[in-house]
């Protein structure tokens, strides 16, 4: 009997503490946390949705709980992915958009706003928690930051041992990005939804050491690595649960090497698996949803699953166990939502109308049933034409149609 009190008085507790997550976020003006809202409810809403979606334009809010829910909406959801090349609709210059968060979410906000789509992610670049560590970086002006590869933190194998923890209140460029999520939730409010963004601590520890080098020191020198990893993570642990509190309905965890661009499967899971899954228990405890950003070939989506139970995958490629994308959706389609997968080099040559046609194509083979949202692999090209991010949004809206004719 004690036992089952003291269950009861933690449920009790922890359904308390869900209610005034979710009344604080209304009061505040923005979406609360999806997984504190219960199940059920949503279920409902999903359901109320999709049939009035059948009549009349849903809200990007309801729009997108009706998808995650796995509900067809009135249209399918998207989100054109564009972080650094909506700097050139503000006139910021790439040092601006990445260092100066006012700038950041001015610039994030302004194609949010003429270009469009339900969700935006605060991404400038994948520099941001290494500078933190730090690893020098550079800063073009009109290209994306990226490492000194010149000037590695991690020389050698000896120096995975100088990784030390940080404190993340004196960290300028996550605290810059925290500063960024919570304009933008602020700004939007029920308007769509905003996602953090963690580059995972594989990633991470890459910018400090280099792809190559580090693949090699995960073969021969593992227990060095995951000592590196242990330290990083609690970091990003603290980063991300910070995020969260920002306002965020979900973060974005990005990892890459988590494919065949990486490591092999079984050694990225004896590598970077567990410190994914406690990324994603911090962000799940905080009632955010886990997506996963992957832009590698032959992404692992059985094991990304198995670690991290994300509500969204964003991907570039198919997975390693898939040979086509009506494969995908049979395979993981009532698992994991899936977000894909406009190739970036069609967006940064072709034209308006091909990546339409691309759209229409992946719509009718990932769109039917819900759980489908449209969006490039990876980042819009910081430097593409704008117009082919347009016409994503427009794509989504014209042969998205689920209810009432052909697409």
């Amino acid at each position: 009997m004690e036992i089952n009190s003291c269950v009861n008085i933690m449920n009790s507790e922890k359904e308390s503490g869900s209610l005034g997550r979710i009344i604080k976020s209304v009061l505040e003006g923005h979406a609360p946390p999806p997984d504190f809202i219960p199940e059920w409810l949503l279920d409902d809403a999903a359901r109320f949705s999709s049939i009035r979606g059948r009549f009349s334009r849903l809200t990007n809010l309801e729009r997108l709980v009706t998808v995650l829910r796995h509900k067809n909406p009135d249209y399918v959801p998207c989100s054109p992915m564009v972080f650094g090349a909506c700097r050139r609709l503000t006139g910021a210059s790439y040092p601006d958009f990445a260092l100066e968060p006012d700038a950041t979410a001015k610039s994030l906000l302004a194609g949010f706003e003429l270009i469009g789509g339900e969700a935006i992610v605060p991404m400038p670049d994948l520099s941001v928690e290494a500078a933190d560590f730090g690893q020098k970086i550079i800063y073009p002006e009109n290209s994306t930051p990226h490492p000194d590869y010149t000037d590695p933190l991690i020389k050698d194998v000896r120096d995975y041992g100088k990784i030390e923890k940080i404190d993340l209140r004196g960290a300028q460029r996550m605290q810059s990005t925290l500063k960024v999520n919570h304009i933008l939730v602020n700004e939007i409010g029920f308007g769509g939804i905003v996602s953090g963004f963690c580059f995972g601590p594989l990633g991470v520890l890459s910018m400090m050491r280099g792809a190559e080098r580090l693949f090699r020191d995960c073969i021969h020198h593992p227990s060095d690595v995951l000592a590196a990893l242990d330290v990083i993570t609690e970091v990003l642990i603290e980063y991300v649960e910070a995020q969260c509190d920002t306002g965020v309905s979900a973060v974005t965890l990005d990892t890459l090497f988590a494919s065949w661009n990486g490591l092999g499967k079984k050694l990225w899971e004896k590598i970077e698996g567990e410190f994914t899954s406690k990324l994603a228990n911090a962000i799940r405890r905080k009632g955010c949803i886990i997506v996963v950003h992957n832009c590698g070939d032959g992404i692992y989506f059985d094991s990304q699953i198995h670690f991290m139970e994300p509500g969204i995958i964003n991907f570039a490629h198919l997975p390693d166990d898939c040979s086509s994308r009506k494969e995908l959706k049979r395979r993981y389609g009532d698992q994991v939502v899936l977000m894909g997968y406009i190739d970036t080099s069609l967006l940064s040559y072709g034209t308006p109308y091909e990546v339409m046609q691309e759209c229409r194509m992946q719509i009718e083979d990932l769109g039917e049933g819900g759980g489908f949202i449209l969006a490039p692999g990876c980042e819009f090209p910081p430097n593409g034409p704008l117009e082919n991010a347009v016409a994503i949004v427009k794509a989504a809206q014209l042969y998205g149609q689920t209810h009432g004719g052909k697409r």
